[in-house]
């Protein structure tokens, strides 16, 4: 599963997913923020990432993003994945 979100990181972090009337990404080209994924994929603009608005990586991670199982991401749902995506801070 591990493997599967660094997969979907990479992918989804990816330029190519982000379209160039999506929200600019953060300074110096870094990793989009959730909101920014958010702003872009959700069409309808109701907050939420729904299974016909995903794009890329997204579709096929969908069911393991969306944790409550309500058929749509929600921010806090996909700051839970990036989040699990993160690799570990360096010990001191």
């Amino acid at each position: 599963m591990l493997k599967s979100l660094a997969v979907l990181s990479a992918l989804l972090l990816s330029p190519a997913v982000m379209a160039q009337d999506a929200p600019p990404p953060p300074p110096s080209g870094g990793t989009p923020q959730p909101e920014q994924i958010v702003a872009f994929m959700d069409a309808n603009k109701d907050g939420f990432i729904a299974k016909d608005e995903a794009q890329g990586p997204l579709v096929q991670y969908f069911a393991v993003i969306d944790a409550d199982k309500d058929d749509k991401i929600s921010l806090e749902e996909l700051k839970t994945a990036m989040a699990a995506m993160r690799p570990p801070e360096p010990s001191q």
